[in-house]
């Protein structure tokens, strides 16, 4: 593997320029000091993202980046302890808007938007302090702390529906008789599902942080390293697929006695390991010869008589402090409600009539979990009302979450969706039907204090600012079922005259 130092045949600052040695005392207080407020005010951020890769095997690798990133600048050490700094301005707009959007991210609860923040503001920070030039030379292990924030799971239903066609591909290649119904794959001796597991989302995200930092060490031309970034990403999307017809194949061959047990996870990952391995060994035909480094020392060493000190750099490192105390300051102010105190149901809720009933598990699937109030009702009709109340933040779920569903997508699917108005309120209309041919059809609203919608984004975006504005801690989702009924007319009209009177009463029947 090639050694990579970055040229520095050029004189990286003009006389007369304010600069600073980097291991200067001020610089390193400053340094300290910053770094010591910017981990306070995402102390939560960062503790979400430890929590992640201890957890998910698929983000482990973030214990590893920050390590990785010191080696980078150590190996570099030459010109690291010998040069010398000039903090920018340009740095502080985006700084501020990242720590803006850390701010929005936590009102909104939105976990992966609040890591990133607080990586991209570390960034920003440390471009800050050391200047353009500075940064520039070291922009490959800063762009690299990226890697750390546990995101791209949203890429696993696409990468599923990849690899189910790649299985199905290469089995009709073969010969294999093969019937696919989206993520069911079926041949004569049983039938696979391409489960989250088997999309590659792990191959992907390590390949990618693996070939990033081997590119980086063994090419010298920014358009080596970033075709071997595009090829480190694209040869286990195609491996996965692969390995998936090769887990299918081998079972129909041994009528299922092998690749459908632990073997099937050895095979994927001793499989993982032989591409790796192909890729590094394609990647070194073509690494770039070591090159020579200009002493750095020597260069910047006829500089150091012409350091100034300079008022800039303590009116910038006041006003990024500011902003961090501005932001740590609403962090604080934001109300969390702890979901050990639950909501007091009022009695008009509690004591409910002799002819309905407290429903345990909903025919239909509605789920939130973790809500601070929950009310669910059935009258003997079959009519259903549902009502989850949330704080817009809490300390243990949220109300607009992937975990919580309006129906059981796995029993229901939709027939038509209509958006309609009650009492000039948004309400969403969504008519279902189930394999056996059962039709049922229910009625949903979000309520963020005063605040009316149908829409998920903009319930969650209502929630943050409610938060951040003192408006309202409180939200609500309110819904309304009947089942057995074809005629989607008479059904609108029931349901609508229901969701008026079930509002004014809490959502509980009379």
């Amino acid at each position: 593997m090639a050694a990579n130092p970055t040229a520095t045949n050029e004189l990286f600052f003009c006389e007369g320029e304010s600069l600073m040695p980097v291991t200067d005392k001020r610089f390193l207080a400053t340094l300290s000091l910053l770094l010591f407020a910017w981990a306070l005010v995402y102390q939560d951020a960062l503790a979400g993202m430890e929590a992640i890769w201890a957890r998910s095997d698929t983000f482990a690798h973030g214990y590893f980046i920050l390590p990785i990133c010191l080696w980078l600048l150590w190996r570099d050490k030459k010109h690291l302890l010998s040069c010398n700094i000039k903090p920018t301005w340009l740095a502080l707009p985006p700084l501020v808007v990242s720590l803006f959007v850390g701010l929005f991210a936590y009102a909104a609860d939105i976990n992966v938007l609040g890591q990133l923040s607080a990586v991209t503001s570390l960034i920003c920070l440390l471009w800050l302090l050391i200047g353009n030039k500075q940064a520039w030379y070291y922009r490959f292990p800063l762009a690299y702390l990226l890697f750390a924030v546990p995101m791209g799971e949203n890429l696993i239903p696409w990468l599923q529906d990849v690899t189910a066609w790649f299985t199905v591909f290469f089995l009709k290649l073969n010969g294999i008789p093969v019937y696919v119904d989206g993520l069911y794959i079926q041949i004569p001796t049983g039938m696979f599902e391409v489960a989250v597991a088997c999309s590659g989302i792990r191959y992907l995200i390590a390949s990618a942080a693996v070939g990033a930092l081997y590119g980086h060490l063994t090419y010298n031309k920014t358009h080596k390293q970033i075709t071997f970034f595009i090829f480190a990403i694209t040869l286990p999307i195609l491996a996965n697929g692969m390995r998936a017809y090769g887990i299918v194949a081998i079972a129909y061959y041994s009528d299922m006695e092998y690749a459908t047990g632990a073997d099937h996870l050895i095979y994927g990952w001793l499989f993982f390991g032989l591409i790796i391995m192909l890729m590094f060994w394609i990647g070194g035909f073509f690494a770039d010869k070591e090159t020579a480094s200009t002493d750095v020392a020597n260069v910047i060493a006829t500089e150091k008589n012409n350091i100034k000190s300079s008022a800039a750099y303590t009116y910038l490192t006041a006003i990024t402090l500011s902003f961090l105390v501005i932001i740590f300051y609403l962090l604080q102010s934001i109300p969390v409600i702890n979901t050990a105190n639950k909501l007091t149901v009022s009695s008009e809720v509690a004591n409910l009539a002799m002819q309905d009933k407290a429903v345990v598990n909903s025919s239909w699937g509605i789920n939130f979990s973790d809500a601070l109030q929950k009310t669910h009702q059935e009258n003997n009709s079959g009519l259903e009302v549902f009502r989850a109340v949330y704080g817009n933040k809490q300390t243990q779920g949220e109300m607009i979450s992937s975990n919580n569903v309006m129906h059981a997508p796995e029993r229901w699917t939709v027939i038509a969706t209509e958006a309609l108005l009650s009492n000039d309120r948004p309400v969403m209309l969504v008519h279902l039907r189930n394999l056996n041919g059962l039709p049922r059809s229910y009625l949903y609203q979000f309520k963020v204090g005063d605040y009316y919608t149908v829409n998920k984004n903009k319930a969650k975006l209502m929630q943050a600012w409610h938060s951040l504005s003192r408006q309202s801690d409180i939200s609500e989702v309110r819904a309304i079922s009947i089942v057995g009924n074809s005629d989607l007319v008479v059904v609108r009209d029931a349901l609508e005259k229901t969701f008026i009177k079930s509002t004014i009463k809490d959502f509980s029947f009379e």
